[in-house]
């Protein structure tokens, strides 16, 4: 779910786009933190590779008291791919590794008074697999100092993986998502601060004619320290418009976490460096803070490098200002959040 767009330096090298979609693949929860409002110029584009090492102690119940239920670790690599197809239209595509451990109640536990038993996976070992294809098209439009990115995003299952139980890859649901970016730079008040907004609502395929349908948003905040160096600061909430409630689940209560709409908030902090102009490692902190219907209880930890290519800046009218207007360090363009995602949930 999030992409960290960081600094450039005063030299006219590419935009290095960091894209930390790290929390939504914490499946279940998740909103990918993919906040971004500015694209890269036509021809460049930034991959990133991201480890994200999750904690996840239980979930949130619905009445949003904590319980052990369903306790996972899992470690996931996320490699993300975003290109500039215009100066003003970009492509995102992204693709998670995931490796999931069961660490809750054995050999069973109560949710809702219904008994729950551990899925097949769920014996304590990591199982690694994909998880979900995600595409994502976005279009921005500038006004002033203010960038609004419209996008529309799928995720596809790469494969059947196992779905029954907390140890698992995902959900293995096709989802559809529209939603838009804003980002407005505040160098007049702090060079290289900025703040950025997403909210995206999301669909999935209705399957056993249960509903599906959430919305997400998402904020952040940044700052250049130097030309090489940015901190920022997340928020990100979920909140379900349409989920099945306990007694519609019942009927087929095995494979009922497929089916799990929760509502969360998470909160986080990260820093990003710029080694070269075009290479950069980035760290990403990111916590539950409270939650509802399933939402997970997790403390998640991402560290990753990315890097850009193409060349020139002929884009940059949709994107960040120039190093020579912000007095030698370049505007942070936005991170993200998990897409329905702010990290990758895993394990159910």
């Amino acid at each position: 779910m999030p992409e960290l767009n960081v600094i450039r330096t005063a030299s006219r090298a590419p935009f290095v786009c960091v894209s930390l979609t790290v929390v939504a693949v914490l499946f279940g929860d998740g909103a990918t933190l993919n906040a971004q409002a500015w694209v890269p110029a036509k021809g460049e584009g930034t991959v990133t590779v991201t480890y994200q090492n999750v904690y996840n102690k239980g979930h949130f119940d619905r009445q949003g008291r904590e319980t052990p239920n369903g306790a996972t670790h899992s470690k996931s690599v996320l490699t993300d791919l975003t290109y500039g197809v215009t100066d003003t239209t970009a492509l995102t595509v992204s693709l998670p590794f995931v490796a999931a451990k069961y660490t809750g109640p054995r050999p069973s536990y109560f949710v809702g008074g219904i008994e729950t038993f551990p899925g097949p996976l769920d014996d304590g070992v990591y199982h690694g697999a994909f998880q979900d294809l995600r595409l994502e098209v976005r279009h921005a439009f500038v006004a002033g100092p203010l960038t609004v990115t419209p996008l529309v995003a799928v995720a596809l299952p790469t494969h059947a993986y196992e779905t029954v139980g907390e140890a698992v890859p995902g959900r293995h649901r096709r989802e559809l998502q529209l939603g838009a970016n804003a980002g407005v730079l505040l160098d007049r008040i702090a060079r290289g601060a900025y703040v950025h907004a997403r909210y995206t609502y999301t669909t999935a395929r209705r399957l056993q004619d249960l509903p599906y349908r959430l919305s997400n948003i998402d904020l952040e905040g940044g700052h250049a320290l130097t030309s090489r160096v940015a901190l920022r600061g997340l928020a990100s909430w979920q909140m379900a418009h349409e989920a099945p409630t306990i007694a519609q689940l019942a009927p087929s209560w095995r494979v009922h976490d497929r089916f799990v709409v929760p509502n969360y908030l998470h909160l986080g902090a990260g820093a990003s460096v710029a080694l070269t102009h075009s290479t950069e490692i980035h760290a990403l902190w990111v916590s539950a803070v409270s939650g509802r219907g399933g939402a997970h209880i997790a403390r998640t930890f991402a560290v990753g490098t990315s890097w850009s290519f193409g060349g020139g800046l002929s884009g940059l009218t949709a994107s960040a200002p120039s190093a020579e207007r912000t007095g030698g360090t370049m505007g942070v363009r936005s991170a993200s959040f998990p897409s329905n995602g702010p990290v990758v949930e895993y394990g159910r």
